[in-house]
């Protein structure tokens, strides 16, 4: 949502990772939080845990910009060298995952050479069509070019950001146990933590009993910090972007929103535009704009949270009923939504702090019911993190006709993976979306330009 030429763009407007370091907002207490478990004697590895859209992504790119003279960690910053890289386009390779494997650990490595300054030469890759054993000893070859960099710099701590860790549970094994053994080599364990991220509980990216062994990537990460609401000094360095919003602006988005960051970009972004261009329209309609524009992403949360949290009575009309107590089934989730920014509880009970997600999840006139089909489905539960995120863009753009650069540039701002791994994913969404995959009539790709998700066929 922009303004008109020669105006300034809207300061909400954008949605996706933050990557310059002076437009991060908040989250105080997770990178205090994240800091202690660094500065530990040996650092300490953790996972940050949060939903879709949380944030995730920026904290990493928010680490990663640490220096001497932008300390993050305080005093002890200038020991730090902070490598970033997203794991999922690799376990997005379908039957190349050894290859993908490969690329991760190539990735892992140019990265802690660009976090040095360095340029070093990495060793080439091997053809797809090699043996397995060979991929292997590919891998190895690149973990030990890791090794040497940080035994030349025995000064540093290296701190590897991993992003969508649920990649890593689905490449093989070897790839795991390679990153633990960084931890476990005498001359540099010491030196090596690991901040990664995901999208649930690490614990349940691998069975229990593969979580217990000794020699499981997994173990590392005794901590586990979740990314949620936003607190009201963060919501405020939020609302600086815009100093044109006055006070009674603030509290409408505050309403809209709740605390859940996305929640209140959306609302903001609506709000701004309509303060800088009223163009007749109403308080009403910015409202119904704005949960509309959120509807599909609330419905998205709302599926994954009856997923995690099993619950006994109709948690939709048991949230819509406000301040009444919970019952014991219903307290879990609504702790759930509380965490996330959505929900306030006081001493009358609990309340929905978040007009659009109640509007999301109501049956008012007019608005289609949660459990009602839409011709543009929400992603299905069987989406990986990757496929749901496409999928998802493609439904915010349904009707037109996406570049593949579009789609690659607002899913992977750093680091944007090849036409066929994108290909791939597309091919697995067809899978799951499609009566016939190999004769796509929902998501089709239009030759020479990129893909459309079609608003017509149901």
């Amino acid at each position: 949502m922009s303004l008109n030429a020669g105006e300034p763009m809207n300061p909400f407007g954008n949605r996706k990772p933050v990557i310059a370091p002076d437009l991060f907002t908040g989250r105080r207490d997770l990178i205090a939080a994240v800091c202690e478990r660094l500065t530990a004697a040996p650092p300490q590895c953790c996972a940050i845990i949060g939903d879709a859209r949380s944030g995730k992504t920026s904290l990493l790119y928010y680490l990663r910009s640490a220096a001497p003279g932008r300390p993050i960690c305080g005093d002890t910053t200038a020991r730090f060298v902070f490598s970033y890289v997203n794991a999922g386009p690799y376990a997005d390779l379908g039957a190349s995952q050894s290859h993908g494997a490969l690329y991760f650990w190539r990735d892992l490595a140019r990265a802690t050479s660009q976090a040095l300054d360095r340029h070093d030469d990495l060793p080439a890759l091997p053809d797809q069509g090699i043996a397995e054993t060979a991929i292997v000893d590919a891998v190895y070859a690149l973990k030990c070019v890791v090794e040497d960099m940080l035994r030349q710099r025995s000064d540093r701590t290296f701190v590897f950001l991993i992003d969508n860790v649920e990649g890593i549970a689905r490449l093989p094994r070897h790839t795991a146990s390679f990153l633990r053994s960084l931890t476990q080599d005498p001359d540099i364990g010491a030196r090596v933590a690991y901040v990664v991220t995901a999208s649930v509980p690490l614990s349940r990216l691998y069975p229990a009993d593969e979580l217990r062994e000794p020699s499981s990537f997994w173990s590392l990460f005794a901590s586990e910090l979740f990314i949620g609401g936003l607190d009201d000094a963060d919501i405020t360095a939020l609302f600086g972007r815009a100093p044109e919003l006055n006070d009674a602006d603030r509290a409408w988005i505050r309403r809209l929103g709740g605390a859940n960051l996305m929640l209140l970009l959306i609302a903001a972004a609506h709000v701004y535009h309509w303060r800088m261009h009223p163009n007749g329209s109403s308080p009403n309609d910015i409202e119904r704009a704005a949960i509309e524009e959120a509807r599909p992403l609330c419905r998205t949360w709302w599926r994954k949270l009856l997923e995690t949290y099993a619950i006994a009575t109709d948690a939709r009309e048991a949230l819509l009923e406000q301040n009444r107590a919970p019952t014991s089934d219903e307290g879990v989730l609504f702790d759930a939504l509380r965490q996330r920014g959505l929900a306030q509880r006081d001493r009358n009970g609990w309340r929905i702090s978040s007009t659009i997600f109640a509007q999301a999840l109501s049956d008012q006139p007019g608005m289609p019911s949660i459990e009602t089909s839409l011709p543009l489905p929400s992603a299905p539960p069987a989406f990986t993190h990757l496929e749901g995120e496409v999928y998802a863009f493609l439904r915010e753009h349904a009707g037109r006709v996406c570049t593949r650069d579009e789609v690659k540039r607002a899913i992977w701002p750093v680091s944007p993976p090849s036409d066929s791994a994108l290909q791939k994913i597309i091919e697995r969404i067809r899978d799951k979306i499609e009566p016939d995959p190999k004769h796509p009539r929902k998501l089709i790709a239009v030759r020479g330009q990129g893909y459309m998700l079609r608003r017509d066929v149901e």
